[in-house]
């Protein structure tokens, strides 16, 4: 008798789920969740640029000027920097006393009226014209604070510090409207600042046609009202907040950030817990607590991807080495390593065919020459390793690696064969559903008891009729599918077993 195979699709990511029968996938490692039910390669970080800065990434900025240029700009521990577009080298731009910005502090970014602003609480606020600026200056002397951003015709900052009230980490402050210079408090060009209490220390500062304010426990819209009160501050959300600056982003009217309760997405004001039995409890395993400083965070716009890069608890000196990636889109999760340590959002630099000749030929270009890395303005995801080299993802797929969740196979069989008795079978093999010119091979797990340990078989390669054969008799199988090459979607696997009966 000829017996039907068992299809097993490649659901969502579910780490937080127990594995036996599992909804979704145990692992989804060095992938990325597709706009449906399958995954696509995570491909590489291949190098864009051999500069270096004199310590590792503290920030970085990129955006159009006003004759629609493409800059970038980055911040290490004492400089600031742009990158040169004819030599793709980071040039010092820093005021000429340079920056003493405090180990535990970082450097933030915004951009108004063609200005790029930047602060990092130890200094006074920096700024440049990126028209035609050369360097970075002293935007004021009033102020310092933590958090930058640009909130309709005023400059933004939060976790302030001045020379009369000291440090006041929860209060917001605001430029003159329509100037960026100009930080005195008058009723008339609208400066001003805001305490806001019960909610602990400021934590980010997000802009826009209103703004937000993240709290360690407690989140607060800003909203432009005029003369005499300017804005008007109203609490949306109070016991919630940010437990990790580093973890916020804004895309597409959405705002993504880790609470101390997990991940959180907000929309319209209302939030949406989107790692709440999925992927809380593993990232709070997962993650080194004492490099959360390290951990940045950045949109992939083409995929409507948010990736997450922080240290493991099995990171070397704190180095960020994991990413976490969410789809916005579909709601869905997925992971991967890194060897890189700073992500950022770019535009690219624009390119001639001259001027790659310092690569020496072809071959040694680092991405292919139809990439939107090569025309001039155009987003695209980024990243620095330690020393301040620019890579893009733009290299071969990354080693991919799949688990699906623990089923009872017999009991599956049984729903669709007649007769079928007993609690055990033999999995003979499995065909992985994959897309593209893909090396692709499996590994099964068998348990008698949900208890026992996972213990992983010999891995079997695909042959030529698309199956991976395998040997496991067991009450509950799982099954490990690694990729690699160049592969383009990830279904599912289609398993062959038979019933054995009871023993």
């Amino acid at each position: 008798m000829s017996l039907p195979s068992l299809n097993v699709p490649f659901g969502e990511w579910l780490p937080d789920q127990p594995a036996l029968n599992n909804p979704g996938v145990t692992r989804a490692h060095n992938v990325i969740p597709g706009s449906g039910a399958f995954y696509k390669p995570f491909p590489s970080p291949q190098q864009y640029s051999p500069t270096s800065l004199p310590s590792r990434p503290y920030a970085a900025i990129s955006l159009l000027d006003n004759g629609r240029n493409a800059h970038v700009y980055a911040a290490s521990r004492t400089n600031l920097f742009t990158l040169d577009p004819g030599t793709q080298n980071w040039t010092d731009i820093s005021r000429p006393a340079g920056y003493n910005t405090a180990e535990i502090e970082g450097w933030r970014f915004t951009e108004a009226y063609g200005l790029v602003v930047g602060t990092n609480y130890s200094d006074n606020p920096q700024y440049i014209d990126a028209t035609k600026g050369t360097r970075f200056s002293d935007l004021t002397s009033l102020v310092k604070a933590r958090y930058v951003t640009t909130l309709r015709d005023f400059v933004l900052v939060g976790n302030t510090f001045d020379a009369f009230d000291g440090a006041v980490p929860y209060r917001v402050r605001w430029s003159a409207i329509g100037n960026p210079m100009d930080w005195n408090f008058s009723a008339t060009t609208q400066a001003d600042f805001q305490d806001i209490l019960g909610g602990g220390p400021v934590q980010a500062v997000i802009g826009g046609e209103e703004g937000t304010i993240l709290l360690k426990s407690q989140i607060v819209k800003m909203v432009y009202v005029g003369s005499p009160a300017i804005f008007e501050f109203k609490t949306i959300y109070q016991n919630k907040g940010c437990a990790i600056p580093q973890s916020v982003i804004s895309a597409d009217g959405k705002i993504f950030f880790y609470g101390e309760d997990g991940f959180y997405m907000m929309e319209n004001d209302r939030l949406n817990a989107i790692g709440k039995g999925k992927v809380d409890s593993w990232f709070k395993a997962d993650s080194n607590q004492a490099a959360f400083d390290r951990m940045t965070v950045s949109i992939d716009p083409l995929n409507k991807l948010v990736i997450w890069l922080y240290a493991s608890v099995d990171a070397y000196d704190l180095k960020p080495d994991h990413f976490l990636i969410f789809n916005y889109d579909t709601g869905t999760w997925s992971t991967g390593n890194s060897t890189v340590q700073f992500l950022f959002n770019s535009l690219s630099l624009p390119e001639t065919l001259a001027a790659l000749d310092r690569y020496g030929s072809i071959e040694a270009v680092p991405a292919s020459l139809d990439s939107t890395v090569w025309s001039g303005g155009r987003a695209f995801l980024a990243a620095m390793d330690e020393s301040g080299k620019v890579y893009s993802f733009s290299g071969s797929n990354m080693l991919a690696t799949i688990e699906t969740g623990e089923y009872p196979t017999a009991a599956m069989l049984a729903q669709q064969i007649q007769g079928v008795k007993g609690d055990r079978a033999l999995v003979r093999g499995a065909s992985p559903k994959v897309h593209g010119r893909a090396d692709v091979s499996v590994q099964v797990s068998g348990k008698v008891t949900p208890q026992a340990n996972t213990n992983y078989g010999t891995t079997s390669p695909i042959n030529i009729n698309g199956w991976c054969p395998l040997r496991s008799d067991a009450r509950y199988h799982r099954y490990r599918i690694t990729i690699s090459g160049g592969w383009s979607q990830a279904m599912g696997v289609e398993i062959d077993a038979v019933p054995t009966g009871l023993r």
